[in-house]
Order: structure tokens, then C-alpha cells, then sequence
């Protein structure tokens, strides 16, 4: 359990320094506003790098979890010239191996999988940082850049997980601004490559990204272009592989999700439903995305995409039965700069607890055994009801997330103008 009260610990001191970043937001502001001072690399030496030097090799801690069971083996074999679901597991998109496979060349370690990742981070912040450069001003950019380091979801999930949920914002944001530039074949190239490159969830943004789009037959051929000579290499070199593989992660029970928190109330009688489960929700997550966008009134197409991608993963995190917290890290940096109202501290702190929560959840579960309770008899210790109950507040929270960016999309609530 050392790792689960490291975490806690350290989201505890980057809670508090966020509630003093938050009181002293106008002088931080202020002191962000000086120009020649390169801020962004200062937050990701700061927050990122010297984290990673000290964890991994003054503390010489090893990664752990998917860095080691998954990232790793994969960019192993990519690097070797091995094919992809045939030779190696690969629960990911078919580029994502050959990326992570070049920094190894350089240091082949576990360890430079996670500081590639903190670099992808960086790139996400800078571009995003970048696409709200008519909003607001420098200091104002810079803080909201600086909030979103110091939250613990990202911290976590960064330097201590070594996730790459962050990748799939990027090629997001790059198709939305291809989109909004009112180049809608770039577009397809974009999103083309999003799905080519992180994993198969992405393609929920299918559906928002297609009914924004100016001309959907050039956005379509774009996809295209990509998509179909790679589709034919790995129907020829794997046959389905490439598809039975990230759909068999679909299949495991995880919490916390809706099904997690409701399995005790209803019972095993709960398991009758797992094979339709994720396809309901999957319905249910593009149900409401049609909703959102046929009566949304935000004409803002950056802003739109950042907020949709908000609400479809928030929500889909609820619905999908192998959703885990760590689905956080999808969406909380187009949130903290499309979403977040700093002028509303009571929503601010509500997001620094959910942050917490949301870093530990996934170490703790993990660590007492993954439980799965089909009644409320099985909460029989103390380290149960904590689990459970952190799971409630976990669902509340991504679901309550998912309705903000709704009710933004809908009502014209901007607090960001792009």
C-alpha cells in the first residue's frame, strides 16, 4: 500500500498549493504577465521533470502497471520490426507502438516511456495554451497552464502512471482547428491519424466532428487517405487482431462506473446485461451528443469541439462498465481551459477534490483486491466502505462534469472565448 499513501500524500501538498495558487490568482497573474520568461518549460521542468528525476532515478523506482505490462513490450516489438497484434498484444492503435519505439533508442528503459509521455503533456499544453491566445490574456493563459500542472490527476497520471490519455486530446485539438480554419480534408487527416495513433475510443469523436465539419465528403476522404492502405496492411498481416484485441479491454469489469456503484443494489442478477452493457452505453453517450449538438447554441467551433470531447468522455466513463478513473486524464486539460470559471472558487475546489479522489481511486482499488460487490453484504471492512464510497463520489463527479459541459454547450455559457 506505499504506493497508494505516496499518491495520497502528494495529492494532499498539490491540493493545498493549488487553494494558495487559487487566493493569490491575481499576483500569480500579474508575475506570469513578464515577458522573456520561457513559463510554460519552467511548469514542466518544475512539475514534470525534476518529479521524474527524483522518482525514478535518485529513488531508482521502477514504472509499474501499464508502462510495464503494456507500453513497454509494445514499442519493444514495434523496434524490433515485429507486426502488431500478430507478434505482440496490442490493446492500442497500430502507430502508437512505432512512436514510443524511437525514444527507446535513446535510453532503452521503462523509465523513458514515462518522461516521452511528460514531453507529450508539454506539446498538448503548449498547443492548447496556443488555440486560446485570442481569449484572455497572457497571465490569465499561463495560470490556467500552470493550475492544470499542479492538479493531481494530471501529476499522477503523468509522472507516477506514465499514462498517454493526453494524446487523444492533441489530435482532437488539431482537427478542431483544422475544422474551424474551415479545411475540412486536413481535418480528416487529423482525425485519421488520432485514430492511427492512441487508441480505439477516439473514434466516439466521430460523430461531433462530422456534424461540425464544413465539407463532410473532403473531411471523409482525409480519413481516407490514412486510414484505408493501413486497414488493408493489418487485415493482410493480422487479420481481425488489430480489431478483437482493443475490443477484448472492453471486456473486463473495473470501477468506478455505473455499473460498479449500482451492482450492490441490484445484485448478480446485474451479470444477465454484461454482454450488452457497453453497447447501451455506447448508444446512450452518441444519444446524447446528437442532443447537445442538434439544440446547442455555442457557434464557436474550437470551443465546441473542446466541450463536446469534455462531455462524450465524462459520460462515457459513467456508462462503459470497464471505465476506471484514470479517464480523468482524457479530458481535464481542455476543461481546465475551455470549462473552468476561476471566478466561481466553489466549483474550483470541487474539481481539486475530484482531482484527489480520482488520482487515488485506481492504486487503491488495485491494491485491496479490485473488488466487484454484488450486495451490500460484501462491504465487510472498513477498506470496502471507503472504496465504495469513493466510487459513488467518483461517478457523481464525472457525471456531474458531463452535465457542465452540456449545459455550456446548450445555454452559450462561455467563460473562455476562442
Amino acid at each position: 500500500m506505499f504506493i497508494v499513501f505516496a499518491k495520497s500524500a502528494t495529492c494532499l501538498i498539490l491540493g493545498l498549493v493549488l487553494l494558495v495558487a487559487l487566493y493569490k490568482r491575481s499576483w500569480l497573474e500579474n508575475q506570469l504577465e513578464k515577458p522573456g520568461v520561457p513559463w510554460l518549460f519552467l511548469f514542466w521542468f518544475v512539475l514534470r521533470l525534476l518529479p521524474f528525476l527524483g522518482i525514478y532515478v535518485l529513488l531508482s523506482y521502477e514504472p509499474q502497471s501499464d508502462v510495464r505490462d503494456y507500453y513497454y513490450p509494445i514499442a519493444m516489438g514495434a523496434g524490433t520490426g515485429k507486426v502488431l497484434y500478430r507478434d505482440v498484444y496490442c490493446p492500442y492503435s497500430p502507430f502508437f507502438g512505432y512512436y514510443l519505439a524511437v525514444p527507446l533508442w535513446l535510453w532503452n528503459s521503462t523509465r523513458m516511456v514515462v518522461l516521452t509521455m511528460t514531453v507529450v503533456e508539454a506539446l498538448g499544453v503548449w498547443l492548447t495554451y496556443r488555440a486560446n491566445d485570442r481569449s484572455e490574456s497572457r497571465g490569465e493563459r499561463l495560470f490556467r497552464a500552470l493550475f492544470y500542472y499542479l492538479l493531481p490527476v494530471p501529476f499522477v497520471f503523468c509522472v507516477m502512471s506514465g499514462q498517454e490519455d493526453v494524446s487523444l486530446w492533441i489530435f482532437a485539438l488539431l482537427a478542431g482547428q483544422a475544422v474551424a480554419g474551415g479545411h475540412s480534408f486536413r481535418a480528416g487527416l487529423w482525425f485519421g491519424l488520432g485514430l492511427l495513433s492512441t487508441k480505439a475510443v477516439f473514434v466516439l469523436l466521430f460523430v461531433p466532428f462530422i456534424f461540425l465539419v464544413t465539407n463532410k465528403v473532403r473531411f471523409l476522404a482525409g480519413c481516407i487517405v490514412l486510414g484505408l492502405p493501413v486497414l488493408i496492411f493489418l487485415y493482410w498481416k493480422t487479420d481481425l487482431l488489430f480489431m478483437t484485441q482493443p475490443l477484448e479491454e472492453g471486456t473486463y469489469l473495473k470501477a468506478p462506473n455505473i455499473r460498479s456503484v449500482l451492482a450492490p443494489i441490484v445484485g448478480e442478477a446485474i451479470n444477465t446485461l454484461v454482454k450488452f452493457e457497453n453497447y447501451a452505453g455506447l448508444l446512450l453517450t452518441m444519444a446524447v451528443t446528437l442532443g447537445v449538438l442538434l439544440t446547442m447554441r455555442t457557434r464557436n467551433v474550437r470551443r465546441s469541439i473542446a466541450l463536446l470531447y469534455v462531455l462524450m468522455f465524462s459520460l462515457t466513463t459513467v456508462v462503459q462498465h470497464n471505465a476506471i478513473s484514470n479517464y480523468a486524464y482524457l479530458f481535464m486539460l481542455p476543461l481546465v481551459f475551455s470549462m473552468l470559471d476561476f471566478r466561481d472558487r466553489g466549483s474550483c475546489v470541487a474539481l481539486i477534490v475530484f482531482n484527489i479522489g480520482a488520482a487515488i481511486h485506481p492504486s487503491y482499488w488495485w491494491r485491496i483486491g479490485q473488488p466487484f460487490y454484488y450486495g451490500f453484504s460484501q462491504l465487510n471492512q472498513p477498506a470496502y466502505w471507503a472504496d465504495y464510497g469513493l466510487e459513488l463520489f467518483l461517478v457523481a463527479g464525472f457525471a456531474y462534469i458531463a452535465f457542465r459541459a452540456a449545459r455550456a454547450l446548450k445555454s452559450d455559457m462561455i467563460f473562455v472565448e476562442q
